[in-house]
């Protein structure tokens, strides 16, 4: 199988300075939304996962820069649900960007950064999104559990090192 072409993206830490940012990623998401069932989030929101992201040293959330511009988020927690997994809970792209591979590129990048340090990568599907799960299922993640009717669990062993 042929490597894709790398784009050029970047990933950083979001802080509340990116708060504008993620909205309008968020704006440029609706689709996301009403696939999960849920509202928009509004300022507010944002501002207060922001906040509970900075207070939980496990937790990251991330900006995906295209160039200079923010195309998208990684929401992941490190040492969960146990010791040496790492729980990824958001993979976003905005829909202008999405079936670039943008979102395949940035989730493969996460695993090389955490392999080594890391044995399981999971990833939570939110919602009937069978988009998502063929997401997860093409990047050789495989179907755990089912937490009821609105959260499955997807995972992926890391490799011992880089």
């Amino acid at each position: 199988m042929a490597t894709p072409t790398e784009l050029p993206l970047r990933r950083r830490r979001a802080d509340l300075a990116d708060l504008s940012r993620i909205l309008a990623i968020y704006r440029q998401s609706p689709g996301y939304f009403e696939t999960i069932g849920a509202e928009l989030p509004t300022e507010a929101d944002v501002e207060r996962e922001l906040l509970a992201a900075r207070a939980d040293e496990k937790r990251r959330g991330e900006l995906i820069f295209l160039a200079q511009e923010a195309v998208g988020l990684l929401d992941y927690k490190l040492d969960h649900p146990e010791d040496g997994a790492a729980t990824l809970s958001l993979v976003l792209v905005v829909e202008a960007y999405r079936g670039l591979g943008i979102g395949q590129q940035a989730v493969r990048e996460l695993e090389q950064n955490l392999a080594g340090r890391y044995r399981t990568l999971y990833a939570v599907v939110y919602g009937e999104n069978p988009s998502a799960e063929r997401f997860f299922t093409t990047l050789g993640y495989r179907f755990q559990r089912s937490g009821g009717p609105a959260v499955k669990w997807f995972s992926k062993p890391l490799p011992a090192g880089p």
